[in-house]
């Protein structure tokens, strides 16, 4: 009798799903009868159940193990939305005021149990006040500035982000343009190297304020207090 529980504790051990645990974002770990719960490695214990699969159990239990990426990262200037990090779930991304998110705002949890690229937070200056066709910022005319915007990792017009604009009044000579022409607010990276988006003694990809950083933004709103033009 005892020689036969021997047998069967030491076929559970080798059939508790170590091939599919490798292979499968989710599956059942332990095998009847004598089951052996448990998951190991990126798999996370979903649930647990005496027949799981099937065949029921006599002693123990049988997990249910599905990928579970974990708690995303996130950096101090950015913030997560999401409570589900099992794998095919997604979380998305938000800055704090007076940061600009660049890149793509959603993060997936993928079957290697690792979270897709998460985006970055940059910190921008007001630089002034610009005048802009229309048509330079979102490459139309809508005969209205109040909904133009630009927003994104580029620059146009030496601005990573154009805002709250108003129509330029222009009198008699609008009515022969096509598109009017607007009064928006500029903003440009704080970093001093913004072809890079890297701030100076910080990480790459990493936008983060620092003291001594400070000065040098100030610096740069103060040059840029007036509109450009």
């Amino acid at each position: 009798m005892e020689l036969g529980l021997l047998v069967l504790v030491t076929l559970a051990g080798f059939g508790s799903g170590e091939e599919e645990e490798g292979s499968l974002d989710t599956y059942w770990s332990g095998t009847a009868p004598i089951c052996m719960g448990g998951c190991k490695g990126k798999h996370k214990e979903l649930k647990r159940s005496q027949c799981g699969n099937g065949s029921c159990c006599w002693l123990g239990y049988k997990s249910f193990c599905r990928v579970n990426c974990g708690r995303p990262e996130a950096d101090f200037n950015s913030m997560v939305y999401g409570n589900d990090w099992w794998v095919g779930s997604v979380v998305r991304y938000g800055c704090r005021p007076g940061f600009l998110l660049v890149g793509d705002p959603a993060s997936a949890c993928q079957s290697d149990g690792h979270w897709t690229p998460k985006p970055t937070c940059l910190r921008i200056c007001l630089r002034g006040r610009i005048e802009i066709n229309e048509r330079d910022i979102d490459g139309s005319c809508s005969s209205t500035c109040t909904d133009k915007a630009h927003l994104g990792a580029f620059l146009n017009h030496g601005c990573i982000k154009i805002s709250n604009c108003v129509t330029k009044q222009w009198g008699w000579t609008r009515w022969f343009t096509r598109c009017d022409f607007c009064e928006c607010d500029c903003y440009v990276p704080c970093c001093r190297r913004p072809r890079l988006f890297v701030c100076e003694g910080e990480g790459e990809g990493v936008y983060t304020e620092t003291r001594r950083h400070m000065p040098a933004a100030r610096g740069l709103q103060a040059a840029g207090g007036g509109a450009a033009r």
